[in-house]
C-alpha cells in the first residue's frame, strides 16, 4: 500500500507479529522454540510488536483521512496501552509497470510490493445449497473480480479439497473466472466425487458432515498461513459459505483438532480480515432453524474477531461495496501487549474525532516465544494439506513429542490416556506410525500412561526423521472389544538445520501418585508423559525438558510456576538425576497449590540468546 500524508512513530522498535505454529491440517503441534537473538537489556525480553488494520468512516461510511497518533485510543482487556505507531494505507494511483509472475519467487515479490492487495476466496461448495444460492455464489464473487480487483492485486479461488501447496496466486482474471464457473454447491449431497471422499470420508450423513467441517476449518487456516508466508501488506479472505455451528467441531482444547479458534489466530498474527458472504435466502437453506441460526452466528463471529464484515444474500450489493471501501484506506496502528501469554487479548480501539466509527478486530492472540513455527520458517516449507480423513477419539487424549538423542538423532514418543475410568473404559491401544511413502516406523500396542506396564508398554520411543508421520490408533476395552479409532498426522521438523542458539523440544510431565512411583520414574528414561494437563493435589510432576545448541554450547535450562494471570510464583527444583543427555529434569510435589489454573514457565539460555515456552495446567482437589 502507499502511505499518504505522514508516517507517525512514537517507538522506532517496529516489528511484524511472530508468525502462527507451522502444522498440518487437522493437528496441533507439540512445541519447539528456538533462540532470538540476546536483547540489549536480557533481563527484560522484548514483546512482539502487534499490528492492528483500523478501518475509520463517518456516520454516512466515508472514510476519514486525517487522524493523526493523539486521535486514536487503544484498549487491551479494557486497559489503554499506548500506540507505538500509526500509519494511514492508501492505494496508489499508478502502481506503476508491472512484471510477470511466471514463477513461485515472482509470487512472493509481487505480493510484497507496495499497494499489493492479496485476496482469497474460499468457495465452500460443502456448506452452499445448490441452485440459486450457488448462483448468487458465483455471480457475486465475478462480478467483484470484474470490477474491484485492481491490476497489480493477486487472488486465488480455493475450494476445500484443493491442495494448499499447490495454490498459485496470480492476475490472471480468466483463471479466476473459470475457477469460479466450476463452483456447485453440495450442502445436502453427500454422494462421493472423487476415490478420497469415497474411501476417507465415507457415505452416511453424520460422518460426512463431521469430516466436512474438518476439511474447510484446515483448509482455511492453511490458507491464512499460505498468505502469511506472503507477507502481504494487506490480505483478505472471502469465506462464501451458509456456515456450520461452531460447537459441531470439536474445541482445540479437549480434541487437539484445530478449530475454528485457529484460523481467527492465525488471522491475526498475519493481520489477514476474513469477510463471510452467504449467499443462501432462509428459504434456499436447507437447515433446520436452529442450524441456520447457528451457522450465522459463526459466520458473524469469524467476521468480527479478525476484523472483517459479515454479508448475507440481503445485503450482498452493498456489503461487497463495502468490502472494496474497506480495502482502499485504512490505518495501520501498531503496540505491544502488556505480555506475552498466548491467549486472548480483547481489543476496542477508539478515534477520539466525533461522529468517527472504527471498525477492527475484536481482539489479538499474542504469540508465546515456543511457537517454533517462528523459529524454522526460514528453513521449512508449509505442510501440505492432509489427504486423508482425520479424526480425534473422544475417549483417549494421546500425547506425541520429540526427543534428540546424544548422537543427533530424532526419537518420536506416543503416549495415551483414557478420558473416563471404568471398567468399559478404553484399557489398550494399537499404534501404528508409517511415513506418507507407506514405510512402518512403529506397530504395536500400548497401556495407558502411567501403568508401568511391560507388556503392553505404557510409551513408544522409536526413530523418525523430518517428514510426515501418519498416526492411527484403535482403541480396545479389557475385552478386546475395539471401541474406536484415531487418525492424526505430525509433521517432524529437521532440528539439524536450526539456527545456532538454544532450542527447546515439547517437554514430557510425567504424574506419579506415589512417592515410590515418582522416585522409581525419576531414574527411568523411558517413563511415559502424561497426556493431560489436569491433575490432582496429589499428585507429584516430573517435568523433562529436552533442549540442545546446534554450536554444541551447554544449554542451562530453569522452571518456574507462574499462577493463571502470568506471574511468578516460585522455582521448580532442578533434579541431579536426568534421564538423558540434553535432557533437564526438574520435580514438583502440587499439593501446596490451591486448585485453579497455573503455568509452568521454561526457560532455555546460553551465550547465543534465550527461549522461553510456557505449559498450562490445570489442578484439582
Amino acid at each position: 500500500m502507499q502511505y499518504t500524508g505522514l508516517v507517525f512513530r512514537v517507538s522506532a522498535t517496529w516489528r511484524l507479529l511472530l508468525p502462527l505454529t507451522l502444522v498440518s491440517a487437522l493437528v496441533l503441534r507439540s512445541s519447539i522454540g528456538h533462540a532470538q537473538q540476546p536483547p540489549s537489556a536480557p533481563s527484560t525480553p522484548e514483546i512482539a510488536t502487534v499490528r492492528i488494520n483500523a478501518i475509520v468512516t463517518d456516520a454516512n461510511g466515508r472514510a476519514i483521512l486525517d487522524l493523526r497518533p493523539s486521535d486514536f485510543e487503544l484498549l487491551e482487556n479494557g486497559v489503554t496501552r499506548p500506540i507505538q505507531g500509526v500509519q494511514l494505507r492508501t492505494l496508489p494511483k499508478d502502481p506503476g509497470p508491472l512484471e510477470p509472475i511466471t514463477t513461485e519467487a515472482d509470487e512472493d515479490r509481487a505480493a510484497r510490493q507496495s499497494g499489493t492487495r492479496v485476496f482469497a476466496f474460499f468457495l465452500d461448495e460443502f456448506h452452499v445449497s445448490p441452485g440459486p444460492a450457488a448462483d448468487r455464489a458465483r455471480a457475486t464473487i465475478n462480478e467483484f473480480i470484474d470490477q474491484n480487483l485492481r491490476p497489480q492485486d493477486l487472488a486465488v479461488v480455493m475450494k476445500p479439497l484443493d491442495n494448499v501447496t499447490a495454490i498459485r496466486f496470480t492476475r490472471d482474471r480468466a483463471a479466476l473466472h473459470g475457477a469460479v464457473d466450476g463452483f456447485t454447491g453440495r450442502k445436502g449431497d453427500y454422494e462421493p466425487r472423487s476415490s478420497f471422499e469415497e474411501q476417507y470420508i465415507g457415505r452416511t450423513p453424520a460422518a460426512v458432515s463431521a469430516a466436512r467441517r474438518q476439511i474447510v476449518t484446515a483448509g482455511l487456516r492453511e490458507l491464512s498461513m499460505r498468505m502469511g508466508d506472503l507477507q502481504a501488506d494487506r490480505g483478505v479472505i472471502v469465506l462464501v459459505s451458509e456456515g456450520f455451528p461452531r460447537e459441531s467441531i470439536p474445541s482445540a482444547r479437549s480434541s487437539r483438532l484445530p478449530d475454528l479458534q485457529s484460523l481467527v489466530r492465525a488471522s491475526s498474527r498475519y493481520h489477514l480480515a476474513v469477510y463471510t458472504f452467504n449467499p443462501s435466502t432462509p428459504g434456499e437453506d436447507s437447515a433446520s432453524t436452529d442450524d441456520r441460526d447457528q451457522a450465522t452466528v459463526m459466520l458473524e463471529w469469524v467476521a468480527t474477531q479478525t476484523g472483517g464484515r459479515a454479508i448475507d444474500a440481503g445485503t450482498q450489493v452493498s456489503g461487497m461495496a463495502r468490502l472494496k471501501h474497506d480495502l482502499e484506506a485504512y490505518y495501520s496502528l501498531s503496540y505491544q501487549p502488556a505480555q506475552e501469554d498466548g491467549r486472548f487479548h480483547t481489543l476496542e480501539v477508539r478515534a477520539k474525532r466525533r461522529d468517527a466509527v472504527v471498525h477492527a478486530p475484536t481482539g489479538v492472540w499474542t504469540p508465546l516465544g515456543s511457537e517454533w513455527r517462528a523459529s524454522i520458517l526460514a528453513a521449512a516449507n508449509p505442510s501440505p494439506l492432509s489427504r486423508r480423513a482425520l479424526r480425534r477419539s473422544s475417549l483417549i487424549d494421546a500425547w506425541v513429542g520429540l526427543i534428540r538423542d546424544a548422537n543427533g538423532r530424532t526419537q518420536m514418543v506416543i503416549s495415551w490416556e483414557p478420558r473416563a475410568r471404568g471398567v468399559s473404559a478404553p484399557q489398550a491401544v494399537a499404534v501404528t506410525a508409517r511415513l506418507s511413502a507407506g514405510t512402518v516406523l512403529f506397530d504395536g500396542r500400548l497401556g495407558q500412561a502411567g501403568s508401568a506396564s511391560q507388556v503392553p508398554p505404557d510409551s513408544a520411543r522409536f526413530d523418525v526423521s523430518s517428514g510426515r508421520v501418519e498416526i492411527d490408533m484403535t482403541i480396545y476395552n479389557a475385552e478386546g472389544k475395539n471401541l474406536d479409532t484415531d487418525a492424526r498426522d505430525f509433521d517432524v521438523p529437521d532440528l539439524r538445520r536450526q539456527k545456532v542458539g538454544p532450542v527447546l523440544l515439547a517437554p514430557e510431565l510425567v504424574r506419579a501418585r506415589t512417592l515410590r512411583d515418582y522416585q522409581s520414574a525419576a531414574t527411568n528414561p523411558d517413563a511415559a508423559p502424561s497426556s493431560v494437563r489436569t491433575f490432582g493435589r496429589g499428585d507429584r510432576l516430573l517435568i523433562r525438558v529436552p533442549a540442545f545448541d546446534m554450536s554444541g554450547a551447554a544449554v542451562q535450562v530453569t522452571a518456574k510456576v507462574l499462577n493463571a494471570m502470568g506471574q511468578p510464583m516460585r522455582d521448580i527444583d532442578a533434579l541431579q538425576a536426568t534421564p538423558r543427555d540434553g535432557v533437564s529434569q526438574f520435580g514438583m510435589p502440587l499439593s501446596w497449590l490451591a486448585p485453579g489454573e497455573y503455568q509452568i514457565e521454561l526457560q532455555a539460555a546460553n551465550g547465543n540468546g534465550t527461549v522461553k515456552q510456557r505449559i498450562t495446567f490445570k489442578v484439582t482437589a
